[in-house]
């Protein structure tokens, strides 16, 4: 009985740990795609890339992150709002391209930016 109470508890254990290793991941690869979305507003803010590279990847961006907050677990709210507010300032950067508003571009890579280290202080993820 002890032997079989011990495996139960082990599992349990084990089982946090890949739900803890799951989030972590999930976290990394927000940051990564945010990462990405960074990259294309700073070479579109000095004009390195065109409206439509920085809007299709503004676009894949969005879409992947937010399919990545949905998968965060409902404990982590504070990260999946953080998420939510990526995706929407994503989203933002991308309509404004997209209507040849680029003025806006270090606006949004700003607030970007921000999102990110907030992301990454309330997750402890290193940076």
């Amino acid at each position: 009985m002890k032997v079989f109470v011990v495996a139960l508890l082990l599992m349990s254990m084990a089982s946090c740990s890949d739900g803890q290793q799951q989030t972590k991941r999930q976290i990394q690869a927000v940051l990564s795609w945010s990462a990405t979305a960074d990259m294309a507003l700073e070479a579109r803010a000095k004009m390195l890339v065109t409206d439509s590279f920085t809007a299709l990847t503004m676009e894949r961006c969005g879409k992947e992150i937010a399919g990545l907050s949905k998968e965060l677990p409902t404990s982590s709210q504070n990260l999946m709002d953080v998420a939510g507010r990526l995706t929407t300032i994503i989203g933002a950067a991308h309509d404004d391209i997209v209507s040849g508003r680029t003025g806006t571009v270090s606006q949004h890579l700003q607030d970007l930016r921000g999102l990110e280290a907030e992301l990454k202080a309330s997750s402890g993820a290193a940076q």
